[in-house]
């Protein structure tokens, strides 16, 4: 949440699932978090460039992308990524990479954009698990995404009212975020967001739902959990964020969480009025000092 700032949502069109899917002898690479999100590259040529040059197969115009950032390309039965000489590197599964052998459902990251590899093998199916997938997951952080929390919170919701079962509701938000994108710049933001999520996981069950719920606000749906033991919860994962020591590009980027907590009540009617509490407590602790939790 960011104060005094109109929030908006990102909308994200997904077309008509094609007719024709890829052949079974093609492999591809599918967009994960980008400006074409799911959109599919069929590997049919010897050599894809991938970069911000008009000559690029693979053409993404933005400033992390170098011109000639990579390529990739197949090689003795095997497809392979590889660096070019790019400014801010290529990874894959966040290891930087010189050259590497591409295996079924790497993630490749070049510069901020991420794509999924899907190897010949079995794509058809592949490719619509991956569909949902992409319908329901962030594809920064790997978790889900405000759709997948927003369905299912009115699901938990209701099952808490039918059978009087507690249901408490955890909105985090990265302190001055926009400072660390000035200050460090938007590869280091979004590194520090997958930061955060990984460290959440840590005190999330099977059970709760973790989401990104904005650009950096995140959403911890807790079932058969009352107001205390989610506050407790919040503040572990407040204490935990704060003593981390993020290191990126050399450098070291200190990170404190705002954190507001609600519980369902006779009275919490929809799930609307659920987020709007801890919403109001997350405002509250924005505006009392940062790094703490109300609720």
């Amino acid at each position: 949440m960011k104060e005094h700032e109109e929030k908006t949502n990102l909308i994200t069109i997904v077309g008509k699932i094609p007719n024709q899917l890829p052949k079974a002898k093609d492999a591809c690479l599918v967009m994960l978090y980008g400006p074409d999100l799911g959109k599919r590259y069929i590997l049919n040529s010897a050599s894809l460039l991938i970069g911000r040059t008009e000559k690029a197969h693979i053409f993404i115009d933005r400033d992390s992308v170098s011109r000639n950032h990579a390529k990739v390309y197949f090689e003795d039965n095997n497809y392979y990524a590889s660096d070019l000489g790019s400014t801010n590197g290529t990874f894959i599964n966040d290891n930087q990479i010189q050259k590497a052998l591409l295996v079924d459902g790497d993630l490749l990251k070049i510069g901020e954009i991420i794509f999924k590899f899907l190897s010949q093998d079995n794509l058809e199916n592949v490719y619509h698990e991956e569909l949902y997938r992409l319908a329901t997951t962030d594809g920064l952080t790997m978790i889900h995404n405000k759709r997948f929390f927003l369905e299912h919170i009115e699901r938990e919701l209701s099952r808490a009212k039918r059978y009087n079962r507690h249901l408490s509701l955890i909105l985090m938000d990265l302190d001055f975020f926009k400072k660390i994108n000035d200050t460090y710049g938007h590869l280091a933001g979004d590194y520090v967001l997958k930061k955060i999520a990984e460290l959440a996981l840590q005190h999330v069950r099977k059970e709760d739902i973790l989401a990104r719920y904005g650009g950096e606000e995140f959403a911890l749906l807790l079932p058969e959990t009352d107001r205390w033991q989610a506050l407790s919860i919040a503040e572990k994962i407040r204490a935990l964020i704060e003593k981390q020591y993020i290191q990126y590009d050399k450098q070291h980027i200190n990170i404190t969480l705002s954190l507001g907590v609600a519980m369902a009540g006779p009275k919490t009617n929809n799930a609307n009025q659920l987020i709007k509490e801890a919403d109001a407590y997350l405002y509250h602790a924005k505006n009392t000092g940062r790094n703490r939790v109300c609720g």
